[in-house]
Order: structure tokens, then C-alpha cells, then sequence
């Protein structure tokens, strides 16, 4: 066993680790898959047990040799029994019987230890990278892989089979993991033919395989408890680093018979002497085969939902072009017959823009708040405030750059009105927005979208950055911020159903929005709001101006024709009043000339009238001290010309 076990783990590292390592890790673009990486796994545990199985083949190989040396010394004739001298010298046996008592711990926890550091080593490393790697020609990671698989099955059935030797028995857990490395790397061979260069079947392939691994190196913990407590027989032939699990697949004999051993080593007793046992072993399979053939026998029968159309296909040819309307439907059993199935009513989604990591929710439908930010509708009852987004700051998804331009219209003009240099100011400028996109199939267009285009939808994203790219590099950054945003909308929904159709894609682009635009948060942004606090500051400055002007040019126009308004009528007051002063003046001339004392008497009962009526005034007769006048002032309250004797008061 000692020369096999040394010629197996040369092998393995040689053949299999060693090129595993460089293929699959260092020099990863060659084979570009995370699946045959994983199989620096199997590998590294198959050289670990193939070193052990090598150490108990040689302690095995010296234990039997003093054995025969001990049985030489009993025949001799002047020996009746060992002495101490030579019973101290013969420690060959109970170094074998210590490793193999020990060593099975030891080499299970160093197993679970081999699994946990690649595995922790393998998800770090597909955690900090970018995107999953892709292959440069799948071609190389299929024969490799598939090289790679028929040496493993090769050695792996080998040792497997020299393990039923009693002898042998330590390389099966060697023979096993070689085994599992042949699964693992017909999976590989399998996905790198099958997935046309695609890295997605393969990172979900190798997911499942991870979980695979970390169960197994879980069994290795597990049955280093359980040991201490399992019932123990005479003779025990399974080391506890031998993965149960494995061996239902690996070891000779069938899956069943292998899961009666187990149990019967793990309970103690020969429970695959039981008569449930026995009807299990019997039935199991048959059963399990029929019920597996009814399921597939189900694949013959399809259902066209309704508002769904249907496409019939016999051996991936379609049977007739004519649509499938709703109802059921009979076809040979998978994968020889199917039906596809496509909805003319379901608007469905993508969003340009969006970066490649966060496209799983683009069947959703986005609501707008109406300022450019989609926020997804809460599912809570009740009334939300809606949060405060800042493009100054990080929120939502990525979002891509665009370039648009900064004057489409021409050259800015400075304030003394020439023109800028044009390598004074950028034309171009970057915008970062999201654009959802919905359609649907068109009930004309379900052969073009099943069949013109591998991947409509990818084929979709495509020309909606197409259309993006052109027709923002042709619109200012502040109108598709602003006003022009619903216009560039109807534009981006015209360029893209012509793209569509161009593409020959079946669709109908019902609906393009434009969301979450503003400058890149990084550097742009702040700059950017510095920019808009001016131009906002430059219009409250010039509407505060207008306001001032609407309010003073009033006022002055007003005080001016006020002003205007009360020289008039003072020019008026003054020339009327001097007119008629002059014609008073006139009159009272030709009136004095007329009658000069009549003029004069007038002037002095005016006098008396007017200057002095808050005088009291005392009248006395000249020459006529003994008579009294009575005046009457009750029906007369003022004294007239022609109440008055002219001839007396004159004298003559």
C-alpha cells in the first residue's frame, strides 16, 4: 500500500492539484471558471489521505515485520520469552497501533480545516472582485475539464477498487475524494460546453457546489463528535475521516446497500438485516423509477394561460407558426417537445442607465415622485413623509453617466456680450440618470421576439443606451433637468420603438421615463449645486430688480404728473385770477369816474363789513346831539345803498 499511496499522491499533485492551482486560480482567464477552481478541494484532501494512507502503509509494513521478527525469536531453542531488552526494542506495533488509533482524528479535523480555508480563501475572492470571470474560449475549459475528469474517474475507480483488499483498505478515502473530483470536473466539462461562454451557469453551478463542499467538511466535525459517542465493535473497519456521504456514491456495491452499512456502523447493530430493510432494498428503486416516469410523462402536458399565446415545439423546431390560443396542450415529453408561453398583455420593464448588479427588480414597476426620483411605494398603511433626496449625496441604485451638452444652441456670450472662446468652456457635460423602459409583446411580433434575437431583452437595454447616448449628446444639461424633461421622453419613446423595429423585436414600447437625473455625486455634483445656488441667487436678483422697477416707475410717473397737474392749475389759478383782477379793476375805475363818492361809500361799508365785523362800532351824528336814531335790524339784516338818503349823508 506504501508504493501505491506514494505513487497516487504524486500523481494526484502532479496531475491533478498542480494544474488545478494554475489553470483554475493563478492563471484564471484561461479555463474563466469558478466551478473547476473548486477543484483545488477534492485534490488537496485526496494528497492529505494519500500521505496518511502512505504513513499507515509503512508503520503497517514495520509492524508486520516484527511480528516476524518476534515469532523467530519465540522458536528460538535458549528462548522461552521475551526479555525487556528486547521487548523495548520492538515499538514498531504500538506506534501502528497509536496511529491508527489516533491519526483518524486528527486527519478529520485537519479535513474540516482544508475545506473551511479554501472555501473562506474562495468566497473573499469572489467577493472583492468586480464581475465573474469570463472564459476567453469556452473550448479550453471543456477539454480541460474534461481531461481532468477522466484522470480522477481513472485513479479514483482504481484505488477504490484496491480498497477492498483489508490490506488496503485506508486508500479508499483517497480513492473517494479522487471520485468526487471526477464529478466535480464533469460538471465543469459539461457547463463550459453547454452555457455558450456564459459565466452565469457557471457561477450558479459553483454556488451549489461550495454548499456541497461545506456540507461535506461539516460531515468531518460531525463524525469526530459522534465517534466519542458511538458504540464501538470488535473489529472496526471504517476510519471516521471516510465521508459517509461520499461513500454512499463511491464505494463498491449499490447506493442502498451502502446506506445499510452506514447505519449498521453507526447504531452498532445489523439493521440492514431488518425486514423494512429488506422490502426497502427491494421496492425502493422500482418505485422511485415509476414515480420519476409519471412526473416526466407530466411534461407532455402544457397549459396556455390566459391573455398568454403559445408557441408548439417538436425537437427544437417550431411546429407551426400559427399561435397557440389558451388552453391544453399535448406535446412529446421534455426535452423533446415543449411549449413557449408569451403574455401580449404583461407590460414588462428594463432600465437603461442602471448598473449590471442591479437589475433584480427590473420587472417592477417604478413609481415618480415627480421631481425626477423614484421611491418604491411603502407597504406599510398609513401616510409617510416622503425623505428629502439631495443629488449631493449617495441614494438609490448606480446610475451610469450620459454625456449631453452644455449649449447646444451655440457659444455662451460673456457680459460685454462677445462670445466665449470656444476652449474657454466645455461643450460637453456628464448626467447620471436612470431611464425604465416598459413594453410588451405584440400579438404580431411573438415569432420575432421568440426566435429573430437571442435575447430580446438584453438586445432591448442595447438600443435603449443607443438611443440615450444620441439623443442626449444633442440636449442642454438644464432642460433635461427642468423643462424639457417630458419632451425628451416622447423622443427617447419614438428612437427606440424605430430601434425596436429595426431590430425585428416584436415589441411595444408603451412607455420611457426619465428618472433620478442629476450630475455625478462623486466631484460634479457639489460644483454643480454651487452653479445652481448663483443662477438661482442671479434670478431672485433680477426678479427683486423687476419688482423694484414695477414699484418705483409707477410712483414717479404718478408724483411727476401730480406735479405736472398742480403747475397747470396754479398757471390756471394765477392768469384767471389776474384776469379778473384787472376787469375788477377795470370796472371799478369806469365806476369811480361815474359815481366817485357812491364808489367810495361802497368801499368804506365793505370796509366795515368785512374788515370790521369783529369790531364793535360806535356811530355819532355830527351837529345832531339831541336826536336818536333807531335802527331795525330785524327784517334788514344789512344795510343797502338804496335804503339811504343819499342828498343827507352827503350834505347837499
Amino acid at each position: 500500500m506504501t508504493k501505491l499511496s506514494v505513487i497516487g499522491g504524486i500523481v494526484t499533485i502532479v496531475v491533478l492539484l498542480i494544474p488545478t492551482l494554475v489553470l483554475g486560480v493563478i492563471n484564471g482567464e484561461f479555463v474563466g471558471s469558478d466551478l473547476f477552481s473548486l477543484g483545488v478541494i477534492p485534490y488537496s484532501l485526496a494528497v492529505v489521505f494519500a500521505f496518511a494512507s502512505m504513513i499507515y502503509g509503512m508503520l503497517g509494513t514495520s509492524a508486520a515485520v516484527e511480528t516476524e521478527e518476534k515469532q523467530l525469536l519465540e522458536k528460538r531453542s535458549d528462548t522461552h520469552a521475551l526479555n525487556v531488552e528486547e521487548d523495548v526494542r520492538f515499538t514498531a506495533g504500538r506506534s501502528f497501533d497509536n496511529y491508527r488509533k489516533y491519526a483518524p482524528y486528527v486527519l478529520s479535523i485537519l479535513g474540516a480545516l482544508i475545506v473551511a480555508g479554501v472555501l473562506s480563501a474562495f468566497l473573499r475572492h469572489w467577493g472583492a472582485r468586480l464581475e465573474a470571470p469570463a472564459g476567453v474560449n469556452p473550448v479550453n475549459g471543456a477539454i480541460v475539464s474534461a481531461v481532468m475528469a477522466a484522470l480522477s474517474l481513472f485513479f479514483g475507480a482504481f484505488f477504490v477498487g484496491q480498497s477492498r483488499q483489508p490490506a488496503f483498505r485506508w486508500l479508499r478515502a483517497f480513492g473517494a475524494w479522487l471520485l468526487a473530483g471526477f464529478g466535480l470536473m464533469f460538471v465543469s466539462a459539461f457547463v463550459a460546453a453547454f452555457s455558450s461562454g456564459g459565466s452565469m451557469l457557471d457561477a450558479v453551478v459553483a454556488k451549489v457546489a461550495v454548499w456541497v463542499f461545506g456540507l461535506l467538511g461539516v460531515e468531518f466535525v460531525i463524525s469526530f463528535i459522534i465517534e466519542f459517542y458511538r458504540p464501538r465493535t470488535v473489529r472496526e473497519l471504517r476510519p471516521i475521516f471516510e465521508s459517509r456521504l461520499l461513500s454512499l456514491f463511491t464505494e463498491p456495491g449499490g447506493v442502498m446497500r451502502n446506506v445499510a452499512l452506514a447505519l449498521d456502523y453507526q447504531f452498532g447493530f445489523k439493521v440492514s438485516g431488518t425486514w423494512l430493510y429488506s422490502f426497502m432494498e427491494r421496492s425502493f428503486f422500482p418505485v422511485v423509477l415509476f414515480w420519476a416516469a409519471i412526473l416526466w410523462g407530466f411534461t407532455m402536458i402544457h397549459e396556455v394561460g390566459p391573455s398568454q399565446v403559445g408557441i408548439k415545439e417538436r425537437l427544437g423546431k417550431v411546429v407551426s407558426t400559427e399561435l397557440l390560443e389558451p388552453g391544453i396542450y399535448w406535446t412529446l415529453p421534455y426535452p423533446f417537445g415543449q411549449v413557449k408561453r408569451f403574455s401580449c398583455t404583461e407590460v414588462k420593464q428594463v432600465i437603461i442607465g442602471e448598473s449590471e448588479d442591479d437589475h433584480a427588480d427590473e420587472e417592477e414597476e417604478v413609481p415618480d415622485d415627480g421631481h425626477g426620483h423614484a421611491k418604491p411605494e411603502s407597504k406599510k398603511k398609513g401616510h409617510e413623509p416622503m425623505p428629502v433626496v439631495l443629488w449631493t449625496a449617495a441614494h438609490g441604485s448606480d446610475a451610469n453617466n450620459f454625456i449631453v451638452a452644455v449649449n447646444p444652441d451655440g457659444p455662451r456670450k460673456q457680459a460685454d456680450g462677445e462670445k466665449t472662446a470656444e476652449s474657454d468652456t466645455a461643450s460637453i457635460a456628464f448626467i447620471r440618470m436612470m431611464i425604465p423602459i416598459e413594453y410588451r409583446i405584440r400579438p404580431d411580433g411573438v415569432m420575432d421576439y421568440a426566435y429573430r434575437n437571442a435575447d430580446p431583452v438584453a438586445t432591448l437595454i442595447r438600443i435603449g443606451q443607443q438611443a440615450a447616448t444620441e439623443y442626449l449628446a444633442s440636449v442642454s444639461i438644464m432642460d433635461i433637468m427642468s423643462t424639457g424633461r417630458a419632451e425628451a421622453q416622447q423622443k427617447l419613446l419614438a428612437r427606440v420603438q424605430k430601434l425596436a423595429d429595426e431590430h425585428h423585436l416584436g415589441i411595444e414600447i408603451t412607455k420611457v421615463m426619465i428618472l433620478d437625473s442629476h450630475p455625478p455625486v462623486e466631484k460634479v455634483a457639489p460644483a454643480f449645486q454651487d452653479v445652481i445656488g448663483a443662477m438661482e441667487e442671479k434670478e431672485s436678483t433680477i426678479l427683486k430688480a423687476e419688482s423694484y422697477a414695477a414699484r418705483t416707475v409707477p410712483e414717479t410717473e404718478a408724483a411727476a404728473l401730480r406735479i405736472i397737474s398742480d403747475a397747470k392749475s396754479y398757471s390756471f389759478r394765477t392768469t384767471t385770477v389776474a384776469k379778473a383782477e384787472s376787469g375788477r379793476f377795470s370796472t371799478q375805475l369806469k365806476t369811480y369816474n361815474l359815481m366817485p363818492r357812491m364808489f367810495r361809500l361802497k368801499a368804506y361799508l365793505d370796509f366795515l363789513e368785512n374788515d370790521c365785523k369783529d369790531i364793535r362800532k360806535f356811530i355819532v351824528a355830527a351837529g345832531l346831539d339831541n336826536e336818536v336814531y333807531e335802527l331795525n335790524f330785524e327784517t334788514k339784516e344789512r344795510l343797502d345803498l338804496i335804503d339811504v338818503d343819499a342828498g343827507a349823508l352827503s350834505g347837499n
